[in-house]
């Protein structure tokens, strides 16, 4: 039986270092240390599933250095069901993806590899939020992107942090949903010539 994962990113990024980002070669997960993943094992419901995933962490970073090929750009052009929008006012972008999941923990460690890279290119003010819904537990894990750092969030020990970055995930979709962006957005018109759309 297919499982699935629901990717949805909320991004603050200018243009010039989004077309950086997705001119960049996607680094591979063991770019992080293993521990600097741990938090992608905790968020779920069942404990089973959580110990087992702390068991398989080393094992599925280097599971999903294997995936990975190319740069940011053809990583996005294979995957299915791709949502893009954006307002230039507010340098505002929206990614949303659905994709098949054969292998639970390598495929979470590859949806966030695949857009925990733009922390790097990211400047001033410049945020985001990564949310991964899965269809085999009832919680999700939500990565904080920032200038150079991206982190896992816990909804009790970063509460302060949690609350204010679901407010800026909200303000985002605001205004990507106000700018009325599909599918002439701005990040639609740079992803969509990038990918030959």
């Amino acid at each position: 039986m297919s499982q699935f994962i629901e990717v949805a990113a909320a991004v603050v990024m200018a243009r010039p270092r989004l077309e950086a980002f997705l001119r960049a070669p996607v680094a591979l997960a063991s770019a992080w240390p293993v521990d600097d993943w741990l938090g992608i094992c905790e968020p779920w419901n069942d404990g089973a599933l959580r110990r087992r995933y702390r068991e398989e962490l080393a094992g599925a970073v280097t599971e999903c250095d294997g995936w990975i090929d190319g740069d940011h750009v053809g990583l996005l052009r294979g995957l299915d069901g791709l949502r893009i929008g954006s307002d230039e006012d507010s340098d505002s972008l929206t990614i949303d993806f659905d994709s098949r999941v054969d292998f639970q923990l390598p495929s979470l460690i590859w949806v966030f590899t695949a857009l925990r890279g733009m922390a790097g290119f990211m400047a001033e003010d410049d945020t985001g939020l990564v949310t991964a819904i899965v269809d085999w537990d009832d919680a999700s894990a939500v990565m904080h992107l920032g200038p150079n750092r991206s982190s896992f969030l816990d909804r009790t020990r970063d509460a302060a942090l949690w609350a204010r970055a679901r407010d800026a995930e909200f303000d985002v979709r605001c205004a990507v949903s106000d700018a009325g962006v599909a599918p002439n957005g701005l990040a639609a018109e740079i992803v969509g010539r990038r990918l030959g759309r």
